[in-house]
């Protein structure tokens, strides 16, 4: 079947008052919406921690940028803070505008460089895009304080904050900055050799001999090539971090969601070479590696801490030492490994520092922080941080890099706020009598938070309402978990939302919720329920495993059954015959697939940017993401499987011919579900659904 005829978009009118919003077949928006929109917006403002400054001279407390959309912008800012809670001053340093929607993905503190034959001491390496098109370019970013330089060619104008200099000019994705401990240089990964595969890079910081001068010509950051192309297939490199001594780099290749081998290359240059660790059980080609960090310690400088689910079916976190080849299980729940704290959940998010290690287990859908002490009297415990408040999502950066490893800033998200910032110093707490043992016998800390008040969203003016975990058996008898949200607690009978979400290796943790979800409680009245549908993350990699490729409807059929749960099981709670479907990006097409095989169940549904036809989202997607997609969708280059994807995709005859009213939305510019031309889809849709039926 051909791919959908191009839709002219052209000539549609900017709605008022949205006015970034262009749409068809919608009737105009009530200001209401607005109106009753804005507490919730203001509420939604959240903040998280970027990065640990380079301390400045004198400045013994130290600072730290942290992102935060203020009130006057369409996107987020950064900002500077000082580690002192007492001290509640925000100072923002990003001020120019693209009048789009770029994105800052990160900013990595340096020393200093001497690029333009001139000591230029601290700032960053900027990661940032143009416009939202995720071709990330990068920049260095810089203060005038001991080194002044004259305007420079293509420089930002970004007064009153610091000064803002491209350092690449091509139109390549350039990512994964990682400065090494010694300040002598740092390593990225790009596709400018193909365009598709994602090699490794290193450019000095220091001894540079760029041969450019302290003037305002442009300036090219030059990059030597540390990994050769590939042989054969393709090479999407992560980097996870540079050795201690500046020897070697670690690196995952990315090859699908369910294969991510890690490698070691020296910083010299080379072939990478895979790491195969001893005693393994589960099939290579099944098996992911993640967050893996080498030790801080100068003594052990090639022990590996990381996370894989090389050993059984979840994520677990365990040290390996490349030289010796011995392995120590830290959480591995597998019976005979001997782990310091089996965990029977997916276990990630390493934080490495010479004192301790710090991680998160992910317990359905809640976030549960450990720190395992390295010395001391606590040695090799593993032991359960529990701050001191309401409970939610909450994750820990370490200020190590900075000579400061119990130092601590908490981000922290819950039903009652947005993401805020809290700090805590672990050296007091960390002591024998400071642990406690719960009912079931594991070892935990009580932590009491300090908040940074410069960096709290303003508290909601509306309620709000913690999730509860929701369970129901699927078609073939497979247990699917979700999250739940009732605005009454289910003492009265209300219209239901299904949020689907994207991935499809996402999850619908108790931290995804986003301001409609507040409004559809408070405003519409509606329940919602987030379900984790086969394919989801979290629960182990035989459940992610279970929609991939030809199983890919089992997962809409997850829908189905959530559809006879809630019409036999929670009548008394909501009502089944008004149930709405919305869902982005993968949630999209789960969306509008859904609405195709249940379509009298559905009284509407909202598929933002949704993948509506397989072939031609796999051919037009970003070419350094293709083949990883294609691991997980299935080849359409294959002629029997883009039989399949055609046969599934959500597109024209099917949707015109049965589909609830359906509203979808792309963004003009996103690179990742692009937006499609479906132009008899949406004439199909008029017809039946004559106003509010579907809207771009």
């Amino acid at each position: 079947m051909a791919p959908p005829t191009p839709y002219d978009y052209t000539g549609l009118d900017y709605t008022e008052p949205a006015v970034h919003i262009k749409a068809f077949n919608m009737g105009p928006i009530p200001q209401r919406i607005f109106d009753d929109m804005k507490k919730y917006e203001e509420s939604a403002r959240a903040f998280s921690l970027t990065c640990f400054e380079k301390p400045r001279p004198g400045d013994t407390i130290g600072s730290a940028i942290i992102s935060h959309r203020p009130e006057d912008s369409q996107v987020s800012e950064l900002f500077r803070i000082s580690l002192d809670p007492a001290n509640e001053s925000r100072t923002r340093i990003t001020n120019f505008d693209f009048k789009g929607g770029r994105i800052i993905s990160s900013f990595r503190p340096i020393t200093g460089d001497d690029w333009r034959g001139v000591w230029r001491p601290r700032g960053a390496i900027i990661t940032m895009d143009l416009d939202g098109n995720e071709y990330f370019q990068l920049w260095r970013y810089w203060e005038d304080e001991e080194t002044p330089l004259p305007d420079i060619d293509g420089e930002l104008n970004n007064a009153p904050g610091g000064r803002i200099e491209r350092i690449t000019h091509d139109q390549f994705k350039n990512m994964d900055v990682t400065v090494a401990d010694s300040q002598k240089f740092f390593a990225f990964v790009s596709n400018r050799e193909n365009g598709t595969d994602m090699l490794v890079y290193i450019s000095k910081l220091v001894d540079s001999g760029t041969g450019a001068s302290a003037n305002a010509e442009r300036f090219t950051l030059p990059a030597r090539l540390v990994t050769p192309l590939p042989e054969k297939g393709h090479s999407r490199w992560s980097i996870e971090g540079i050795s201690f001594d500046d020897e070697y780099i670690l690196l995952t290749n990315v090859q699908t969601s369910s294969y991510r081998p890690i490698f070691v290359v020296p910083t010299s240059g080379g072939r990478p070479e895979q790491i195969i660790f001893p005693g393994v059980t589960e099939p290579e080609a099944e098996t992911t590696f993640s967050s893996p960090t080498w030790s801080r310690d100068p003594a052990r400088p090639h022990v590996i801490y990381l996370s894989g689910d090389a050993f059984g079916p979840f994520q677990s976190i365990f040290a390996y030492d490349i030289k010796t080849h011995s392995i120590l299980h830290v959480t591995t729940p597998e019976p005979g490994l001997h782990a310091l704290r089996p965990i029977s959940w997916n276990c990630n998010r390493i934080s490495v520092n010479p004192e301790c290690v710090y991680f998160s287990a992910n317990v359905d859908g809640y976030a549960n922080q450990f720190v395992w002490p390295l010395r001391g009297p606590l040695k090799d415990q593993v032991i359960q941080i529990k701050p001191e408040w309401e409970g939610g999502q909450f994750s820990i950066s370490t200020n190590a890099r900075n000579g400061k490893p119990f130092e601590t800033v908490f981000s922290l998200r819950s039903h009652l706020s947005m993401s805020r910032l809290a700090r805590v110093d672990f050296e007091p707490l960390l002591v024998p009598e400071n642990v406690r043992v719960d009912e079931n016998g594991g070892t935990y800390i009580s932590v009491p938070l300090t908040p940074y008040k410069q960096a709290t969203p303003i508290p909601p003016s509306y309620p709000t309402y913690p999730s509860k975990p929701l369970r129901f058996k699927s078609f073939d008898g497979l247990e699917i978990p979700c999250m739940y949200y009732h605005p009454t607690d289910g003492k009265t009978i209300v219209p239901l939302v299904i949020d689907i979400h994207g991935g499809p290796e996402g999850q619908s943790d108790s931290n995804r919720r986003v301001i409609y979800h507040w409004y559809l409680m408070n405003e519409l009245g509606c329940a919602v329920i987030l379900p984790n549908v086969r394919g989801s993350r979290g629960y182990g990699k035989h459940f992610m495993a279970l929609d991939s490729v030809e199983k890919r409807e089992d997962s809409v059929k997850d829908i189905g059954a959530l559809l006879d749960h809630v019409e036999k099981n929670m009548a008394d709670q909501l009502d089944s015959t008004r149930i709405a479907v919305i869902g982005g990006s993968y949630g999209g097409y789960m969306t509008l697939a859904s609405l195709i095989h249940f379509p009298t169940r559905f009284a509407c549904g909202l598929a933002n940017f949704p993948i509506a036809h397989w072939p031609s989202f796999l051919e037009n997607t970003a070419p350094s993401r293709a083949n990883h997609r294609r691991g997980k969708y299935g080849d359409e280059r294959i002629p029997e499987i883009r039989a399949f994807l055609e046969r599934i995709s959500p597109h024209q005859p099917r949707v015109g011919d049965r589909c609830a009213a359906a509203a979808r939305a792309w963004g003009l510019g996103q690179p990742r579900s692009r937006r499609p031309g479906d132009s008899d889809v949406a004439d199909r849709h008029k017809e039946r659904h004559p106003l509010g039926a579907d809207g771009l």
